[in-house]
């Protein structure tokens, strides 16, 4: 029997990772994969620019990294930069006839936080839980309608249909869900390069989203953090005692520690991925690279 094959392409911190997965009994096997830098110079997220500076190198890099893995199949599931969208959570009394309206109505509603005419803005949402007041919770994930007719145009061109897109941290946890149990209220944290994400979860739900572009230093990030905290600790005043889970590819343990203890009050907890667990990744310096592009892929499964 044929089994298919679930390609997953994530472009974050200066660097690709492609994947390709097929179903194995519950889960799913990695049946390869790819990582390579991706300087500034060739991709530069944003929300209003087009992002694909050196669209020929560009196509260079995914075809480099995604043709050995396809094979015959052309769906691919993006995870985009962080900086190239924005994610809002946003609550609401309405029930949607239609997702279709929905987007509609958000799309109104949100006008006031688009850089650029709603008419100009793509958008989608999801369910991220209910308030304690029985309101719907909803995660509004969001990007120009020119930035990602870029990205879809340029795969298109190298044969490649993105079928699903999202943002790097969502399909960051989307990785961990499945294989750890986080518990109730935590926070993940992303310091990959030079980029920082914190997602606050109460209840499974995710409650609080912010992503930086930040230099490499740990005063920064420390400053960068404390910044964030107060933000969240606003909403969320019960996340002061949330354990705190940390996804990063910087080598320093020791200094990173230091400044997330300083910034939370308490010690971090690092993320293993163990993505060696889901076939052969041996070759690979940093398999923790891996793991939003297994996590986008396995949204398609």
């Amino acid at each position: 029997m044929i089994r298919r094959t679930y390609l997953g392409l994530d472009l974050h911190a200066g660097h690709i990772s492609a994947v390709a997965l097929r179903r194995q009994a519950k889960g799913s096997l990695l049946t390869g994969s790819a990582t390579s830098p991706l300087p500034m110079d060739i991709l530069k997220p944003s929300l209003r620019d087009p992002n694909i500076l050196d669209p020929r190198a560009f196509h260079n890099k995914i075809q480099q990294a995604l043709a050995p893995l396809a094979g015959r199949e052309d769906r691919i599931a993006l995870s985009l930069p962080e900086g190239s969208g924005r994610l809002l959570l946003t609550d609401t009394d309405t029930a949607f006839a239609s997702h279709e309206e929905g987007r509609d109505i958000l799309r109104w509603q949100l006008k006031a936080q688009f850089p650029v005419d709603p008419k100009e803005i793509q958008l989608d949402y999801q369910l991220a839980g209910k308030t304690e007041g029985g309101r719907h919770r909803l995660a509004v994930a969001f990007t120009t309608k020119s930035v990602l007719n870029q990205y879809e145009e340029v795969l298109s061109q190298i044969g490649f249909n993105p079928a699903h897109i999202d943002f790097h941290a969502l399909n960051l946890y989307n990785y961990y869900r499945p294989r750890l149990d986080l518990g109730e209220d935590f926070f993940l944290v992303d310091v990959e390069e030079n980029s920082l994400s914190l997602q606050f979860f109460q209840g499974h739900h995710l409650g609080f989203h912010r992503s930086r572009e930040i230099e490499s230093s740990t005063e920064t990030l420390f400053q960068e953090l404390l910044r964030t905290l107060v933000g969240c600790a606003k909403d969320f005043p019960k996340s002061s005692r949330a354990a705190v889970y940390v996804h990063t590819n910087w080598a320093n343990k020791d200094e990173l520690s230091d400044a997330i203890r300083s910034a939370f009050g308490r010690e971090p907890m690092y993320l293993d991925p163990h993505v060696d667990r889901m076939g052969s990744v041996s070759a690979l310096s940093r398999p923790q690279d891996l793991a939003a592009a297994i996590g986008a892929a396995e949204r398609m499964m």
